[in-house]
């Protein structure tokens, strides 16, 4: 909450109730709390209803009569007959197995289980096929077995080290042929043994039996399969044979985990989906052993509402809303003891209670008129909704998501239910804290102070929704422009697909249509230019772009799919990864170098591995030890040019070393790479440069010049090459991918190493290719004077056709190859020459390059057309020897500067064409 609305907030909430303060224990709230008690003709409790709206009257006189009872029929009698008012949405309005599955209190967290159907095996010997084509194609190539009753049958599934009656997959593709698949893993967990391993098995045991989320019977069942080089599946058919005593009925999930048999216990499986079919007691609302952290959070938010509400809309039957009410008080029933703040109106906190109470919000539109509602389960729902408001009123979180979330939501209960006293309180607080809070939310620069392209697009997704909202309920949002300047951010971060570079928390989402909303909610062509793929709107004026505050900068050669991207970030805040100075990239329509992701927020090892080491990001690691990405660090400079970007950034995040990274994009299709680290600690270091790889790069290492390559089926791939191949130890490591949450891939990715004292560099192309990988490219390092490469480095490129030359320090006249030099940067081959602050390049003694003073930035290209182009900052046409720059360009028809044709004057070779 700002600082500066939590006195009002304050002030309403005592105003708004006589008896304000919230239960010292967790208790339910009484019906005397709720309607209010009348004696001697005053309220001695205050009612936390406003009798003066209209209808409750019937209300009012039946409390003051001391008949609650009666009240609660009232008040139901009410809410059945009020006009219908703007609810809000569901977080999900479908949600695999919920109609189905919920009723029984069997629920799954997240995505990476989804349930297909139930399979039925025995009484004896029985072979049953599945269609799994949905699965697959959603990007599922394994499969889950749970028990679906709580029964003492167990069933036994032939496993892939059975001789016969295997699981078997068949995939019809689009061109017809078939192929037929055995799993490469499948294995079985048994709770009672959490510590043995069954990958060996010739039977797979699924059972479950008992009371509670599961108990020592219970056993679950993995597969999975290699789907490697399998493109348009048409049709998937999961085919498993298996024994039971008598029928069991088997519940069939896709799965996107990988795993391996070998090692696969109960104990070290994250697990995310539990039954509590036939429990009397439901689910519990809380923890089950074993589980995903999240599970506690999600599963309180009803995410199934919004499916089982819509159901009863949709087709009348009562037994969804009986499911959804019986939910409802159950939850109720069980989470007021678990809060001693606002019992299950606060249960479990912050961002999950405002997430249940929109979705009930919701749902309540729909059941309020069931028949199945009875008087004393409305009361009990709208006792709970009000505790939830008065929770979100006065919570305050660190986290800007969480935040906003909450706001949004109490806004929404205040419009819907104008009869609660607190109503007009929440609307002040909320209005005013939405419209604040994106200046807490943000940096100066317009950054997003959470450090995850994922949240920020839900983040403003809901802006997006709650800024229309409140203007059709006439309330009035402020912060229109820092709400653009944040789209803009996304809009920055976004790879040139459309899609986000999933760094932080965070997985690789189509951010367009949040884009296109944004756009068109505030008047943005440049926003909805890019939201539409360029269908609409106008082309972003600006490519490259540095966050200084936020610590990102993001080069850009242009905004179509097939445009190259590069992002390089120092950032901190929640959800950040240890990750500074970390580069993803994309070119050619693919990310090429992506963030690995996140699986899920467990203690898996993969999880863990994703989310808190620097190992799995492409940046250098110290010491074999993660970043503190709250240190000292950020994006020195972003230096700008049509033809190229300059960027420099530091970091002191690991505590052996300061590295810095200097990146060269080269919007032609190159970028270099160029490392420096300097202990801070003496003594000998370990320095790990990491490149990371989607699960299907197929990555291979080249004996001699240890050049890394990706093999992609298809599409664009990615040469890496060192400079100091025999000075480096390189090799492919054993990694995960995760591109989405809850799914999680094996991967390589190349490692190079340096163990010395002292400062030392790396210096690595990053080769992009529209279709095979070019390993043809070479790179030779070539001595600086007596510099040592952590002073000034220079790079001879495929065999002297090109060089690279970078100054780490103060810039000094210099001579490498062939090459003389008076700048900070040069990069030069038969096509172009790129320098930054310097003032003259010659090879072989003769002028390429030669400038009255030192120019900020200059690319010149040299077309086959005659046409030279010169681009650079605050240059202007000129072509007075005196002040031009002479440029060699002896077969010079046309020049165009910074876009614009100019005149140029000759003398020999050299032509004058810019000042």
């Amino acid at each position: 909450m700002s600082p500066s609305l939590r006195p009002l907030a304050v002030l309403m909430l005592v105003a708004a109730f006589l008896v304000p303060s919230s239960p010292a224990v967790a208790a339910a709230l009484s019906d005397a709390g709720f309607f209010g008690r009348w004696s001697a003709g005053a309220w001695t409790v205050g009612p936390r209803l406003d009798y003066a709206y209209a209808g409750l009257k019937p209300v009012e006189n039946a409390v003051k009569a001391g008949n609650y009872a009666l009240a609660k029929q009232r008040l139901l009698d009410h809410y059945r007959a009020r006009p219908a008012i703007e609810a809000g949405g569901f977080s999900h309005t479908t949600w695999p197995g919920a109609l189905e599955l919920t009723t029984d209190h069997i629920w799954t967290l997240g995505s990476g289980e989804v349930y297909v159907k139930t399979l039925t095996f025995g009484p004896g010997e029985t072979t049953v096929t599945a269609d799994v084509t949905s699965s697959i194609n959603s990007g599922k190539p394994g499969f889950f077995l749970m028990s679906r009753y709580k029964d003492a049958v167990i069933a036994l599934i032939n496993s892939r080290s059975k001789g016969s009656g295997k699981p078997a997959l068949r995939l019809t593709l689009a061109d017809g042929s078939v192929r037929t698949l055995t799993p490469t893993h499948d294995t079985y967990i048994w709770a009672g043994k959490p510590l043995n391993v069954y990958g060996a098995k010739y039977y797979m045991q699924v059972s479950d039996v008992g009371v509670g989320a599961f108990t020592g019977e219970t056993r679950k069942a993995y597969l999975r399969f290699d789907l490697g080089g399998v493109t348009a599946v048409k049709k998937a058919e999961l085919t498993l044979t298996g024994t039971a005593g008598s029928a069991k009925d088997i519940m069939l999930y896709g799965n996107a985990e990988t795993f391996d048999e070998a090692t696969r216990t109960w104990d070290t499986t994250v697990q995310n989906t539990f039954s509590w079919q036939g429990d009397p007691g439901g689910f519990d609302w809380e923890l089950p052993p074993g589980a995903d952290n999240e599970y506690l959070y999600q599963l309180p938010r009803f995410s199934f509402a919004g499916p089982l509400a819509l159901e009863y809309q949709k087709t009348g039957d009562e037994q969804y809303a009986r499911t959804l009410i019986g939910l409802m008080t159950d939850f109720i029933k069980d989470a007021d003891g678990y809060d001693a703040d606002q019992g299950a109106g606060s249960y479990p906190g912050n961002l999950h209670a405002s997430r249940r109470l929109h979705n009930w919000i919701a749902a309540y539109e729909i059941l309020r008129k069931s028949p199945s509602l009875t008087a004393e389960a409305n009361t009990a729902i709208l006792k709970t909704m009000n505790r939830a408001g008065l929770y979100l009123q006065v919570n305050v979180n660190g986290t800007p998501n969480k935040m906003q979330s909450q706001k949004i939501t109490l806004l929404h209960a205040s419009v819907y239910f104008p009869e609660f006293r607190a109503a007009p309180a929440w609307r002040t607080d909320a209005a005013g804290f939405l419209s604040a809070q994106l200046d807490d939310s943000t940096y100066a620069d317009g950054g997003y102070k959470e450090s995850t392209d994922a949240y920020l697009r839900g983040y403003l997704s809901q802006y997006v929704d709650v800024v229309a909202y409140m203007r059709r309920n006439g309330i009035t949002f402020t912060a229109t422009a820092k709400l653009r300047q944040l789209a803009r951010f996304l809009m920055d971060q976004s790879y040139p697909s459309g899609y986000g570079p999933a760094y932080g928390d965070s997985d690789s989402l189509d951010l367009r249509s949040t884009l296109k909303k944004l756009g068109e909610l505030l008047q943005d062509p440049e926003l909805r230019y890019v939201g539409t793929s360029g269908a609409s709107g106008e082309k972003p004026a600006h490519t490259s772009v540095l966050y200084p505050d936020t610590r990102v900068a993001v080069s850009r050669s242009g905004w179509t799919a097939a445009d190259s991207h590069l992002r390089i970030n120092a950032d901190r805040g929640n959800h950040s990864h240890p990750d500074e100075l970390a580069i993803t990239a994309y070119a050619y329509g693919r990310p090429l170098l992506p963030d690995m992701g996140t699986f899920t927020y467990s203690t898996d090892a993969g999880a863990e591995w994703l989310r808190h080491t620097t190992e799995a990001h492409n940046t250098v690691e110290i010491d074999d030890k993660p970043q503190t990405s709250t240190a000292a660090g950020g994006i020195s400079h972003l230096i700008s040019n049509p033809a190229f970007d300059l960027i420099g950034a530091n970091t002191e995040s690991s505590a052996g070393a300061r590295h810095e990274r200097s990146v060269l994009s080269l919007h032609s299709g190159l970028w270099v790479v160029s490392d420096r680290l300097k202990p801070v600690v003496a003594g000998e270091h370990r320095y790990e440069q990491n490149w990371h790889f989607a699960a299907d790069a197929n990555p291979s290492i080249s004996s001699g010049t240890e050049a890394t390559s990706t093999a992609f089926a298809t599409g664009a791939n990615l040469t890496i090459v060192p400079a100091d191949p025999a000075e480096v130890a390189s090799g492919l490591s054993d990694g995960y991918y995760a591109p989405r949450f809850y799914s999680v891939e094996n991967a390589k990715y190349a490692s190079y190493v340096r163990t010395v004292e002292g400062q030392t560099t790396f210096d690595t192309l990053l080769v992009p290719s529209k279709g095979a990988a070019d390993t043809s490219v070479t790179v030779e390092r070539l001595p600086v004077g007596s510099a040592p490469s952590y002073e000034a480095t220079a790079l001879s490129l495929n065999g002297g056709a090109g060089v690279y030359y970078k100054s780490w320090t103060t810039k000094a006249p210099r001579t490498f190859g062939p090459y003389a030099f008076d700048g900070k940067l040069l990069y030069a081959d038969a096509g172009s020459i790129v320098l930054v602050d310097g003032s003259s390049v010659e090879r072989a003694g003769a002028t390429l390059v030669k400038a009255p003073a030192a120019v900020k930035d200059l690319a010149v290209t040299f077309g086959g057309d005659g046409t030279v182009r010169i681009d650079g900052s605050g240059l202007t046409a000129s072509t007075d020897p005196a002040k031009a720059i002479a440029i060699t360009a002896p077969d010079a028809a046309r020049v165009i500067l910074n876009g614009q044709a100019v005149p140029f004057e000759r003398e020999g070779a050299i032509i004058y064409a810019a000042a």
